[in-house]
């Protein structure tokens, strides 16, 4: 996979290409002069039934094996066509232009396809690395600072489970390369998410079933920051993480729970997180601000409901007195 730092304007794409882009950057997706579709993004797009009227588009436009697929937008919107591109006609070249940081440096990195399903988020995917990842950071200037908000979160914990020096940087444009340069080295290191790549998971187990529960009105970044916090003082509540470091990290990132939070359903949510096993609760821990401990090499714990329950009690504690 090669991600390169660009101005699109200048790029030279396959012959026999089709795009696919979000409505808010039609008007620069226009500018490729691409035949292409427009489809407004957001975690309910990546639907079997989306899939299913984009495969339809494809082949009415005559799209064939040769035919370059252009996934042009936000992480949802690279995650769905990414997956298209995996399995039309056994798999067609792909390329990504996204356009939001959390897709800059989280979905466009890395080759994971994913749409979701009734019973969880990202259920059905697949590995898939696009041909090239184009980035260009003016695609950034008109990003709502709630996008980039979400996507600092994706940055900020990967600093907290591999390279803190991401917590201290503050020139934008080394931000979001050091942030790609660390994915890409976990990635090559584990393309199948077999053993250290999944460290990238950490605060996803609780932030996705936070998505999941608020039926994606919450936001991916405010889920995952949540995530991070509670798994965090999973860390400590287990012995692994000292309490100097939960205070940093408390600091860091924001703690907030949806109107249909219950314990129970979070519960529920969880338990069909795709990194367990054999009906077993796993969760990534932390030791130190940018270590994650390895267990051997699986890069998981199994916790069960007793030991997460102090946890789950101190998040509601805070959650609740701010609610009040």
């Amino acid at each position: 996979m090669v991600a390169c730092f660009v101005k699109l304007e200048e790029q030279k794409f396959p012959k026999s290409s089709f795009l696919i882009c979000d409505t808010a950057v039609e008007e620069k997706g226009k500018k490729l002069h691409l035949p292409y579709l427009s489809l407004t993004g957001g975690e309910k797009i990546k639907s079997p039934q989306m899939v299913e009227s984009l495969i339809h588009t494809l082949f009415i436009h005559g799209c064939d094996r040769k035919t370059a697929l252009i996934a042009m937008g936000g992480g949802t919107l690279l995650d769905l066509v990414g997956f298209i591109a995996s399995i039309y006609m056994r798999g067609i070249p792909l390329f990504y232009i996204p356009t939001t940081l959390l897709a800059m440096v989280d979905a466009a990195i890395g080759g994971k396809t994913a749409i979701n399903t009734s019973f969880s988020k990202n259920l059905l995917g697949s590995f898939y690395p696009p041909h090239k990842t184009y980035i260009d950071l003016s695609l950034l200037d008109t990003l709502p600072e709630k996008e980039w908000k979400n996507g600092k979160v994706e940055i900020d914990k990967l600093g907290l489970v591999y390279d803190p020096s991401l917590w201290e940087e503050t020139d934008q444009k080394r931000l979001i390369q050091k942030a790609i340069l660390g994915k890409k080295a976990i990635v090559k290191k584990d393309p199948y998410d077999r053993g250290i790549r999944r460290i990238l998971n950490f605060g996803h187990t609780i932030g996705h079933a936070l998505e999941s529960l608020s039926h994606y009105t919450m936001s991916h970044g405010e889920a995952v920051a949540t995530g991070c916090l509670i798994e965090s003082h999973l860390s400590a509540s287990l012995g692994y993480l000292p309490q100097e470091a939960l205070k940093q990290i408390l600091c860091r990132f924001s703690l907030r729970l949806p109107e249909e939070y219950t314990r129970e359903k979070l519960l529920n949510a969880i338990q069909k997180d795709k990194k367990n096993e054999g009906g077993k609760i796993h969760f990534i821990i932390i030791d130190k601000i940018g270590h994650t401990v390895p267990f051997l090499g699986t890069y998981c714990r199994d916790v069960s409901i007793e030991e997460l329950t102090p946890t789950l009690d101190w998040m509601e504690g805070i959650c609740w007195q701010y609610t009040k």
